[in-house]
Parts: structure tokens; sequence; C-alpha cells
């Protein structure tokens, strides 16, 4: 009954058109528990749980991200002319109609879902105490050599470098940022140097969008 009821508002219609696809997670399975155990031992772990994404570190690990649930829902995707808007997906679901868009995002992540800067990705001269300046060559250091040196730190008295490198590592690694796949963007490297402005940022906003536009990609993709 619910396949009938949608059938004339499948945006892909032809269900067996669809090839074998795989959705892959780069997110490691120990991730926040590996993250916690820097900060802790650095002296900034109730700072960390106090900033844009404590939340997360209640989360149980190992997590497993599904790929076959998204898969099978992006095949779902609904046209949607009188109630669907740019920043928004909609699925047919049994009898009923679901929607992921901002509200919807905003409720299940919990983060700032302000409006973006504009110029917010235009790269700014860092200074020489960044810590792109004290820790890395390249200016744009990936996010295994990121890692790799965060995992070194040991001492309270590295607490700030701590909280900066925890901060890019959750959103170039944990929420997958696209144009941190290479390298860590400069606009972030630039951000986190002034911790009250990287924690005001709307993160959840940035993340939705690059979220929205990796899920509507990838459903092009497979059809």
């Amino acid at each position: 009954m619910g396949a009938d009821r949608f059938k004339k508002q499948w945006r892909f219609p032809d269900h067996k058109s669809w090839v074998h696809a795989r959705i892959n997670s780069h997110n490691k399975k120990n991730f926040l528990q590996d993250l916690k155990l820097v900060l802790t031992r650095c002296g900034v772990l109730d700072r960390f749980k106090e900033g844009p994404f404590g939340q997360y570190l209640e989360m149980i690990q190992p997590i497993r991200v599904h790929g076959m649930l998204i898969y099978n829902l992006l095949k779902r995707q609904l046209i949607c002319p009188e109630e669907e808007k740019d920043d928004e997906m909609w699925f047919g679901l049994g009898e009923k109609k679901a929607r992921f868009g901002r509200e919807e995002f905003c409720l299940c992540s919990g983060l700032n879902m302000g409006t973006l800067p504009e110029g917010f990705q235009e790269k700014e001269e860092v200074s020489e105490e960044s810590i792109l300046t004290r820790y890395f060559v390249d200016e744009n250091p990936s996010i295994e050599l990121l890692e790799a040196t965060f995992n070194r730190l040991t001492e309270p008295s590295e607490g700030d470098d701590a909280l900066k490198m925890g901060y890019l590592l959750m959103v170039s690694e944990f929420f997958g940022m696209d144009e941190a796949r290479t390298a860590i963007p400069s606009w972030v490297l630039s951000l986190v140097e002034d911790i009250d402005a990287f924690e005001s940022f709307p993160w959840g906003s940035y993340i939705f969008d690059v979220t929205l536009c990796c899920l509507k990609n990838a459903a092009e993709k497979t059809h």
C-alpha cells in the first residue's frame, strides 16, 4: 500500500536501475575514547565538554554507520513540490512521508544552527604562536598528521593546544567535512586560534549543508 501511494512521487521510480554501491565510514571505532584520553591528561576535558561538541563525548562506542540503511533510504526519496525546499529531502516510509531538514538535524545533533557569516571560508593570516606554525611544517596538515600530533600531547601546559586540536579533529574527522579529506582547510585552522569564535561558530549549519550535499550527490551517483 505504501509503495502504491507514493508511486508517482518517487524521485527515482525505477529502483531496478540503481547500481550496487558501498557507503564508507572513515570514522575510527574508538575515536571519542582516544580524544577523551588526551583531553583528560592535558587537563581540558571539562572545558571541551562545555564547548559545542561536548555532548558527543557521551556517545557509546564503537559507532557503527549502517550504510545499507542509508542506501535504501536514499532510494525512497520523494518529490514533494508543495512542501520541499532546497535545504531538505523527503522520503516515503510505509504510509508516511519523512523529512530531513534543518529542524530535524538540529534536534538530532544539538549543534548551533545559526546563520553562517559571510566570507567565513576566506583564508586569514596565522601568527607565529598558532598551533599551525608551532607544530606543523605544511600549512595544510593532513588529518593523520594532526591526529598523530594530538596523541603525543601529555602535559597540562599543552591544554590549550590539546583543546584546539581536539576541536579540529571533531570537525574534520568525526563529522567528516568533505573539504578535509586530504588536508585541514586553512580557514578552520585560522578560526580555531580564537577559541571563543570557534565555539560560537554555527557548526550545525555548516555540517548540515555538507551532509545534505553529500546525500543528494550520493543519490544521483547511485541511480
